[in-house]
């Protein structure tokens, strides 16, 4: 297990949120006028002076800092920027809806329906977002390039940090968009062309990080080696090259599940063992206006209905909520026929009352789930998110309706996500019995606790428990069937991962025709349970990518004609 000084992750939980101290342009996409390029801006500091050690830790926990992807302090709307990637992972997904009511945020039911236009907002939203965190590491870079007095091992370190994030964002842009420019420290015309494949240079930013930085860091938050190799093996899957992720996956070490499923989403146990890189946040910390909260997630509430006061976005479906039902026995049931809320006798894994409020249930400590905890029951789904909810004593205590204002850290990746690809390489190298091993270690930890009657961890037949009928098994019968050991490492990776923002980004990389055959079954399937689902976009090749914004596009204009280029298809 880590062990982590704990005066330095408040420190470094505040810091993250702190605003960088260079105010450049953020991009020439991001800017009207060509002279924001070149005229300083007013009260700025100098670059000389900046960098002094000083300088630069400022400039790298600045870079941090967009890793929730929040980044209204450029005018845009937050919303869809979300470090979770909840809107373009999970509601792009059959995991989860939109939510809360038809004319509220109607552009993000547009991302839903597969309705995916260059000029939706959330999409210049998110691509200001991760370019703005692009800057801040280059010029983070750049600043310790200026530095001759950091010894070896700062410099090494630093720079590891600053490329770690540089990978990271430009990781999060391509498999978003896939062709887009990789922005260094050495540009200086930021209208460069989409034209050249970036993936071997987000590797190589990755590889530097693992090579460079340490196993453990004095900060909480901090990227590490083991962090580095996680997101670099993550990188490969996207690619299907299961040697070199295995090659990286194998060296992420140090790390271990925590004993309940709910402990790495919850303010004890959010930087625990289990936990490999996230998005750090808090509360009550002294910042009078809760900023340093977990602002991306805020839409992500249940209802004006509940306690918490707001939002009923992101709900989950129907179809994820069926995932979770299981056979008498324990293991996956794997139909998507009930249209309705599992009955305290239906047996079902207990992770799906950490995921989903149900009515009828108790929804962490804040009370039992009710009708009137859903904003438009007839439109969207019955159920309302719950994996990133703080318990009511985490709640802030100061900002505009501080019950919605979360401490909770928002993982980038964890182990379990860890041992989940590793278990698909398993299968893919037809090692599957070592994949239904791994499988099993992730199914054992989902046994271990279930959601109790204002409870955060009893065993799975407590007392408190009996708004469920919770049941949760190993499979012990040998595996010798390929794809069906395939199929179940996929259910097991959406079950354990659910409502993260990965589900979309996995389809996609399982394969074109089986992200197309999914999501086309999801649509049949829910046009019925859901009206508003009849006005999909079919599933084609062309939805592998989201489509570039518009504004980026014509604000890459040299002599009137674009260096960025439009996906095919839009």
């Amino acid at each position: 297990m880590l062990h982590f000084n704990s005066k330095n992750y408040q420190n470094m939980k505040s810091l993250f949120k702190i605003t960088a101290l260079v105010g450049l342009c953020v991009l020439a996409w991001t800017c009207n006028e060509d002279e924001f390029l070149t005229t300083p801006p007013q009260g700025a500091l100098a670059a000389s002076n900046l960098t002094a050690r000083e300088g630069i830790d400022a400039a790298l926990i600045a870079a941090y800092s967009r890793v929730d992807g929040w980044a209204v302090d450029w005018g845009q709307s937050g919303w869809g920027m979300a470090g979770s990637n909840w809107l373009f992972g999970s509601v792009a997904s059959d995991d989860a809806h939109k939510g809360s009511e038809p004319a509220d945020g109607a552009t993000m039911q547009q991302i839903e329906l597969f309705q995916w236009r260059p000029s939706l907002p959330e999409l210049q939203g998110k691509f200001v977002a991760v370019y703005d965190g692009i800057r801040r590491a280059n010029e983070t870079i750049s600043l310790i390039n200026g530095n001759e007095s950091l010894s070896e091992e700062d410099r090494q370190r630093l720079t590891g940090e600053a490329r770690f994030l540089r990978g990271h964002y430009h990781f999060e842009a391509w498999k978003m968009w896939e062709n887009v420019p990789f922005l260094d420290e050495t540009d200086v015309n930021f209208r460069k062309p989409n034209d050249q494949d970036i993936f071997p240079r987000i590797a190589d930013d990755l590889q530097f990080a693992a090579d460079n930085l340490p196993a453990t860091q004095g900060d909480i938050g901090r990227a590490t080696s083991g962090s580095a190799n996680a997101l670099l093996g993550r990188l490969h899957m996207m690619v299907r090259d299961y040697g070199a992720a295995k090659t990286a996956l194998d060296k992420v070490d140090g790390y271990a599940l925590q004993d309940c499923y709910h402990d790495i989403f919850s303010s004890g146990g959010e930087n625990g063992s289990g936990m490999i890189f996230s998005a750090q946040a808090s509360a009550n910390d002294g910042d009078p206006n809760g900023d340093n909260a977990n602002f991306s997630q805020r839409l992500a509430n249940p209802h004006g209905g509940s306690p918490i006061g707001c939002c009923g976005f992101h709900q989950p479906t129907q179809s994820l909520v069926n995932a979770y039902r299981v056979t008498a026995d324990g293991l996956p049931l794997n139909e998507n026929t009930s249209t309705s809320n599992p009955t305290a006798d239906d047996p079902i894994d207990p992770r799906l009352d950490w995921i989903a409020g149900r009515d009828g249930v108790p929804y962490l400590d804040w009370g039992t789930h009710e009708a009137s905890w859903i904003r438009d029951r007839g439109y969207s789904s019955e159920y309302s998110p719950k994996k990133f909810i703080q318990a009511v004593n985490e709640s802030s205590n100061v900002g505009w309706v501080n019950t919605q204002l979360s401490p909770i850290n928002v993982p980038i990746i964890r182990y379990s996500d860890v041992v989940l690809m590793l278990a698909e390489i398993d299968v893919e190298n037809n090692n599957l019995d070592d994949a239904r091993a791994k499988v099993n270690m992730i199914r054992e930890r989902a046994g271990n606790c279930a959601q109790g009657a204002d409870q955060f961890g009893v065993p799975l037949d407590d007392a408190s428990t009996g708004h469920a009928n919770y049941v949760v098994s190993t499979y012990d019968d040998s595996w010798s069937d390929q794809e069906d050991a395939r199929e179940a490492v996929r259910l097991e990776r959406r079950l354990e991962l659910a409502m993260e923002g990965h589900r979309f980004f996995d389809l996609k990389r399982y394969g074109q025709d089986y992200m197309i055959t999914t999501m086309t079954r999801h649509f049949n399937v829910e046009k019925d349970r859901r009206p508003f689902i009849q006005a999909f976009e079919a599933p084609a090749p062309y939805h592998m990518n989201y489509p570039i914004p518009t504004s980026a596009i014509q604000l890459s204009l040299v002599d009137g004609t674009p260096t960025l280029r439009q996906n095919t298809g839009y």
